[in-house]
């Protein structure tokens, strides 16, 4: 996967770099020797990298996201860093490179691997809200009291994860990501041609394991709002597991790996039922395929910018 967004606006020389081994997990977190020493209290962006990726690939993005925020009037009273690592299998924590491959490129396991290494994601960035702020702020003098997270592809995955799971995560920004684990994956069977697809018993087959169907239905935002739910519970669900919560979802309209149509019904949920719950504003863009735009980080950094103005504007009403 290639990102198309320029960089060249931002100077990286510019932006502080602390690498910590948290857990057992290298992070990166950009930008706190920058926060403001007025900034009362600090906002964390976690930045997910795609499959076959490392936390490289996002490190432009975390430039620009403080870089608009170290222009804007917002900066002295809350302050942002951005954190990054290397998903689960990824980069320094690679243990096996057939996992990370697709059903088409000979992994069998490919459903199963892959969720599993998502899921693991989002695990961490709770283990990681539990204890970056004991390493990047050890003596108490700034306060982590929000939390953001975002990612593209399979970063984009987790980040719906963290959305849905995670109490602490406030809003998210997934790029080509999908909320629907089932559907995703039954399209690609399909297009991958899987005999258990074929023969129309993929759900429940070795490709897609009855034990894996259980975790996603407990674990999965369509999983948990949508299967086996009568009407009354959805809104509940939407209200318990998303209330409050800003998210903003971008998608290719051309998308033929992760296609707009999988995540489609549990987006027109969440403008229907979560309307007024969820803050959901969902951008589809004609004619992009499976990839990371230009637009897309404008919009992302946009997001972010907006989170920590509002945060900042309400605080001062108080």
């Amino acid at each position: 996967m290639t990102a198309l967004f320029d960089t060249t606006c931002v100077s990286a020389s510019t932006v502080s770099r602390q690498k910590h081994h948290i857990a057992g997990i290298e992070v990166t977190i950009y930008g706190a020797a920058e926060v403001a020493p007025s900034a009362t209290s600090v906002i964390c962006l976690f930045l997910l990298h795609p499959r076959l990726e490392t936390l490289a690939y996002v490190e432009p993005i975390a430039l620009r996201c403080l870089q608009a925020h170290h222009a804007s009037s917002a900066q002295s009273e809350k302050g942002l860093i951005v954190a990054s690592f290397d998903q689960r299998n990824h980069g320094t924590r690679l243990v096996s490179t057939k996992a990370n491959q697709s059903w088409k490129s000979g992994n069998e396991l490919h459903a199963i691997d892959m969720f599993g290494i998502y899921q693991g994601t989002s695990h961490d960035v709770s283990l990681l809200i539990d204890h970056v702020p004991s390493y990047v702020f050890p003596d108490g003098e700034k306060v982590l009291d929000e939390w953001l997270c975002a990612g593209v592809s399979l970063g984009g995955h987790a980040t719906w994860l963290s959305l849905v799971n995670e109490p602490r995560v406030k809003g998210g920004v997934v790029v080509i990501g999908c909320p629907d684990f089932q559907s995703v994956m039954t399209h690609r069977a399909g297009k991958t041609k899987l005999k258990s697809y074929q023969e129309d018993r993929f759900l429940g087959s070795p490709d897609y394991p009855k034990a894996l169907d259980s975790t996603v239905r407990k674990t999965d935002p369509a999983g948990i709002i949508m299967t086996d739910r009568s009407p009354t519970e959805k809104p509940r669900l939407i209200k318990e597991r998303l209330g409050g919560k800003k998210v903003l979802v971008l998608s290719g309209g051309a998308d033929k790996l992760v296609p707009y149509d999988c995540s489609k019904p549990f987006l027109d949920l969440l403008k229907t039922e979560g309307q007024g719950i969820v803050g959901l504003k969902d951008i589809v863009y004609d004619g992009v395929g499976h990839d990371c735009t230009e637009q897309m980080i404008v919009e992302l950094v946009a997001f972010v910018a907006d989170f920590l103005a509002a945060g900042t504007e309400s605080k001062s009403k108080v």
